[in-house]
């Protein structure tokens, strides 16, 4: 079974409290990209065994996809096994959610593999033991709205929405973990200072996207976690910038970092716009669109 593990952005993310359980609540927007994994399952007689193209990346119960084909396997009492290979094509640690991605594609395709005919209502209580994000690709929706730690999760209907994308990941990344750690030292430093722009809505970019992509959606985007890498804020807003002057109508932090997305009207803009980033030898640079 070959499948694609797609990756995200998030279009809106509000963090707001910490909650007692060390995660925090929030509110954000994803939107799926065609930027993707490959993902291929082999069933197997009993052991679970996952491999991928990076060599740092581990294999064993560090590694989420294992951590979502053991949960399955125990959850539904499966004798059998599967050999998974994971050919990475999106940035680790950038706020894209490939690991979230290749968790829920695992559960999906060993799903099928398997023919255990879960509902997609146990596959997101499964999902949601695993990761923030892992609910959301199971739903297979290019948008849905977010709430409670990321796993309370509304489909959004757009009618031909299809966004252009420029996805540039820089030398560095960022840890989840860390970005929140930050965020909350932030928020403790600076309790007088607005994190976010004043009462900061969803409706607002949905409102934008309904209308087609425009330069109306700058005004929109919005990223808590923007403010907390002090270190690093300079390259993301340098990065931000240099979307910008290339054509993008508007660009963001994605997640929790360190990938910066643009905006752009069309193919053909975003495709000029990742030459000129490509410049820089140090970038990743990806096109995507909405998937």
């Amino acid at each position: 079974m070959k499948l694609l593990s797609p990756a995200k952005v998030n279009l809106f993310l509000t963090v707001l409290k910490r909650r007692v359980d060390g995660y925090h609540n929030l509110h954000t927007l994803f939107e799926r990209v065609d930027l993707c994994d490959k993902i291929t399952i082999t069933k197997t007689a009993c052991r679970i065994s996952v491999r991928t193209n990076v060599p740092d990346l581990p294999n064993d119960s560090r590694n989420i996809a294992t951590r979502a084909a053991e949960l399955l396997k125990k959850y539904a009492r499966v004798r059998e096994g599967a050999r998974i290979r994971i050919q990475k094509r999106i940035p680790i640690a950038a706020g894209l959610g490939g690991g979230s991605s290749n968790a829920a594609t695992v559960l999906l395709g060993l799903n099928r593999l398997w023919r255990l005919r879960l509902s997609k209502t146990r596959l997101l209580k499964l999902a949601a033991k695993l990761g923030s994000d892992v609910p959301f690709f199971i739903l297979e929706t290019p948008f849905a709205e977010g709430r409670g730690r990321g796993e309370i999760l509304k489909p959004i209907r757009l009618k031909g929405a299809k966004l252009w994308h420029v996805i540039v990941k820089p030398p560095f990344g960022i840890s989840t973990k860390h970005a929140y750690q930050v965020f909350d030292k932030f928020a403790n430093l600076n309790q007088r200072v607005r994190l976010t722009p004043k009462k900061p809505d969803v409706k607002m970019p949905l409102r934008s996207l309904k209308k087609g992509a425009s330069g109306q959606l700058s005004k929109h985007l919005t990223n808590s976690l923007e403010v907390t890498e002090n270190k690093k804020l300079i390259d993301i807003f340098s990065l931000k910038k240099r979307l910008l002057s290339a054509g993008a109508l508007a660009s963001l932090m994605s997640g929790s970092g360190s990938a910066v997305f643009g905006v752009f009207q069309n193919r053909q803009t975003a495709e000029a716009a990742a030459k000129i980033l490509r410049e820089n030898k140090r970038y990743q640079v990806f096109v995507a669109r909405t998937f």
